[in-house]
């Protein structure tokens, strides 16, 4: 026997197709908001890829410059310090206190002109002692002559004895000898006297003085310096391809100014250890508007100037190479022989000719990157560093 399946009723009919109908809905939105949400993200990668590509062609243009035809003096350059052309640290001979000092930091001063002296009080005591042992001495000769005088007639006549002519004559050479020791030890205080004052050994500029009157100076203990301004004179030394180059007489531009100077000194022999030889340029300063002891730099023409490319200051890289725009637009580096000029650009003698683009700033591209060079109306060759 069978049983009969029914048909479900009417409302659960209706209820399974509400449930359908409310699931459909919710799938339906949560797909529109996925759709959604992706084409935003889709637009938004959209966007940057074209500010990416923006970017990209921004950057792609390079400023670049034609090397200017120049000219590369073929010089030595010599660096060092400027040196007085004569200087001296001044001390007493003698010690004791300062009693007056003459002269200011900075005077111009004479030679032999009196800069300070010592109390001499000690030294006009021994000036009285030795003027009275000279009289005293001088009063003996004259005393003992006069005996000799006296015997020479006496035994001249025969009234004397020989012998008392002799001693006296002994006497008066020894008291001549006394005499010649008293005038020397006059000498030897005003020598002294002499070493209480502290002069000038030549003209030239004060550089250090006496801090006062009063202290007590030692001797041989430098209290004041002076220095001949009037000429300097630099001292460097040369690599022995320079050497080979230089001559004595050779002038000598100092840069940043128009002092023209000269070799006056030259060492042919290198030392051992650092394998350069000394040079001696001398400058001269009349107008005194060269500083002594400052380091400066000398530019010695050696032969006739050598065709070069110029190029501005930012164009060299560090490692001493420039980047060049090849025809493909490919950017590569160049190894260069160079020197620095007076304005600061480069002079370039090897490495890029007048038919190269030549990256003005390599710091914004680099090796193998395809650019679009530009050149400025303004060539940046000429312009300053």
């Amino acid at each position: 026997m069978h049983t009969a399946i029914k048909d479900p009723p009417p409302l659960a009919k209706r209820l399974a197709a509400l449930v359908v109908v409310v699931v459909v809905v919710v799938l339906g939105g949560a797909l529109a908001t996925r759709m959604r949400e992706a084409t935003a993200t889709q637009a938004a990668l959209a966007a940057e890829r074209d500010a990416s590509a923006a970017t990209a062609a921004q950057a792609s243009s390079v400023e670049v410059m034609i090397p200017v035809p120049a000219a590369l003096p073929r010089l030595v350059v010599l660096q060092g310090s400027l040196e007085p052309a004569q200087a001296a640290d001044l001390s007493f001979a003698v010690g004791g206190r300062v009693r007056t000092v003459s002269a200011t930091l900075g005077d111009h001063v004479r030679a032999g002109e009196t800069l300070a002296t010592l109390d001499r009080a000690s030294v006009g005591a021994a000036e009285d002692q030795t003027h009275a042992a000279i009289d005293v001495a001088s009063a003996n000769v004259d005393m003992i002559q006069d005996r000799v005088t006296v015997l020479e007639r006496l035994t001249a006549s025969g009234a004397s004895p020989q012998r008392e002519l002799t001693q006296a004559q002994q006497q008066l050479a020894v008291a001549q000898a006394q005499l010649l020791q008293a005038q020397a030890g006059l000498r030897s205080v005003s020598t002294s006297s002499a070493d209480h004052s502290l002069r000038a050994p030549f003209e030239g500029v004060l550089t250090r003085v006496p801090d006062g009157t009063g202290a007590i100076a030692a001797p041989g203990v430098i209290v004041a310096r002076i220095e001949d301004l009037s000429a300097l004179r630099l001292h460097t030394t040369v690599s022995e391809s320079e050497l080979l180059v230089l001559r004595e007489g050779m002038d000598a531009t100092l840069e940043g100014t128009s002092v023209v100077g000269h070799i006056v000194s030259i060492v042919r022999s290198l030392d051992p250890v650092t394998r350069r030889a000394p040079v001696e340029v001398r400058l001269p300063n009349d107008d005194g508007a060269l500083v002594a002891h400052a380091i400066v730099r000398a530019r010695v023409l050696v032969g006739e100037p050598m065709p070069a490319w110029r190029i501005p200051a930012t164009a060299r890289r560090p490692n001493g190479t420039v980047l060049v725009v090849e025809g493909s637009g490919a950017v590569s580096a160049r190894a260069i022989e160079a020197q620095s000029d007076l304005e600061g650009h480069w002079l370039v003698t090897s490495g890029i000719t007048d038919a190269d683009h030549v990256v003005v700033r390599p710091a914004l591209t680099h090796e193998g990157a395809i650019v679009t060079p530009v050149v400025p109306e303004t060539a940046p060759a000429t312009a300053s560093r």
